[in-house]
């Protein structure tokens, strides 16, 4: 079991223009031990049309205060984050550097480097963009904006679906980049990327798994991982580190799928509570 101090469900669905990954939040809560307080974040119902180049951004605003404000209030210092969305990281990621500081690393698996910005999106969603905010922050406040972590900070894993703007900007900064299939053959690669005594930041966009396995996500994209390649990596990282947060995003409960799968990459994560029958 993976203790920590906070449970944190974000219901947004505006990032990805998704109503469906709404109800993710709470179908993972369901299938995830709970921690030792666990809150939901109120989500407005509703959207907007596109302000700023951002979907929905006043939800999605609204949504990070609420966020930001319950962490303020209970001050975790390892924190769990059931989405919704890979939009509600922002407001996670961003407290725990506030308490770890360059000691913070962040493993982004996910098929998409979420590393637009609202001027770069060919979509405008929120959902693209939250990596880049943590990284850059968002000089024209068109979203909240961190700017908490530096690209030493970060790897991305299992990447496969970059738009131009984002190739550029991972070559420019030359970010860590560990592919599908390179964790697939050695998927112990994981547990080798955080320094040592790093507090680490995984942040799963399950769409990280082949739809093959996993159909249930928001951005189906081919060529991800197999499920026992990322319970082995997993699970290898948390022998060798201290993870101090995790973030679930992305999942479509509605979608009709082996719910075995997902109860063994929480396993591997120390979540996993008892799957219904």
């Amino acid at each position: 079991m993976w203790n920590r101090d906070l449970d944190v469900l974000v219901p947004m669905w505006q990032g990805a223009d998704d109503i469906r990954v709404r109800d993710g939040a709470a179908a993972l809560g369901a299938l995830t031990a709970p921690g030792t307080r666990r809150i939901t974040v109120p989500v407005v119902a509703g959207g907007s049309e596109r302000e700023k180049g951002v979907r929905h951004r006043a939800a999605v605003v609204d949504a990070y205060r609420a966020h930001r404000d319950v962490l303020a209030r209970h001050h975790p210092r390892r924190l769990l984050t059931l989405g919704g969305d890979c939009a509600v990281e922002v407001a996670s990621v961003a407290h725990l550097a506030g308490h770890y500081a360059q000691r913070l690393f962040v493993l982004w698996i996910d098929a998409h480097g979420d590393l637009n910005t609202p001027a770069s999106s060919p979509s405008g969603m929120a959902h693209g963009m939250p990596l880049r905010l943590l990284l850059d922050g968002d000089a024209d406040a068109a979203l909240p904006a961190p700017g908490c972590l530096t690209p030493g900070q970060v790897a991305l894993v299992g990447v496969r679906d970059l738009d131009p703007a984002e190739v550029e900007y991972v070559h420019r900064h030359d970010l860590t980049v560990l592919d599908t299939a390179t964790l697939g053959a050695h998927p112990p690669r994981l547990a080798e990327l955080p320094p040592p005594g790093a507090a680490v930041y995984v942040h799963l966009d399950l769409d990280v798994l082949d739809p093959s396995a996993l159909p249930a996500v928001a951005v189906p994209t081919p060529g991800g991982l197999t499920p026992a390649a990322l319970t082995r990596s997993l699970t290898a990282l948390r022998t060798r580190h201290r993870v101090v947060g995790v973030g679930i995003t992305e999942y479509v409960p509605q979608v009709e799928h082996d719910q075995q799968v997902l109860g063994e990459v929480l396993g591997a994560l120390g979540l996993r509570g008892d799957l219904p029958t």
